[in-house]
């Protein structure tokens, strides 16, 4: 799914449904199977098409537009990421020693370190980081919707990377 995501698939579709052709016109596919991929990625609900052969993001395929305020695709290009992939060689034998330890088996590091001294992996894992602290600030602000706060004088936003809750006024703003 993560080379779907690099093509570019769910944010050519955001204004409106497109026909196959103008969609691999638009992102330099060949137009016969540009359909074909659509159709797949219809199988699996991450696009809608209509009778005149049109597709649209449904509700699913929406969260892997790179501008969704609670994007998944970074989590996808992570997830499915040669690094990531390259990790499950090691499951048995994480399995029978009892260490969860592949990012260590595989690259010699923590996933951590391996970002300090990797660019593009830092890059894909910040990215997640962002998006999974963006999902969690509508979930706790619509939670505490209805608190009142005006009593306290100091908050401390404790990790997500960039403030997504202290940043975050109310749930949609």
């Amino acid at each position: 799914m993560d080379q779907l995501v690099k093509l570019g698939i769910f944010d050519a579709l955001v204004d409106a449904p497109k026909a196959a052709p103008a969609i691999a016109e638009h992102l330099r596919l060949d137009p016969a199977l540009c359909y074909r991929l659509l159709r797949a990625l219809g199988s699996l609900d991450l696009l809608q098409e209509d009778s005149h052969r049109r597709f649209a993001l449904t509700a699913a395929g929406d969260l892997l537009r790179q501008d969704h305020a609670q994007t998944l695709r970074g989590v996808t290009l992570l997830e499915e990421g040669p690094e990531h992939y390259a990790l499950w060689k090691h499951l048995p034998a994480m399995i029978r020693d009892g260490k969860q330890n592949a990012f260590i088996r595989e690259f010699g590091r923590m996933a951590f370190e391996h970002a300090a001294h990797d660019p593009g992996y830092a890059g894909v894992f910040n990215d997640v980081m962002s998006s999974y602290s963006s999902s969690q600030t509508v979930w706790a602000l619509e939670a505490l919707d209805a608190h009142d706060f005006s009593s306290i004088k100091h908050l401390c936003d404790i990790g997500g990377g960039h403030g997504h809750m202290l940043c975050r006024s109310a749930p949609g703003s």
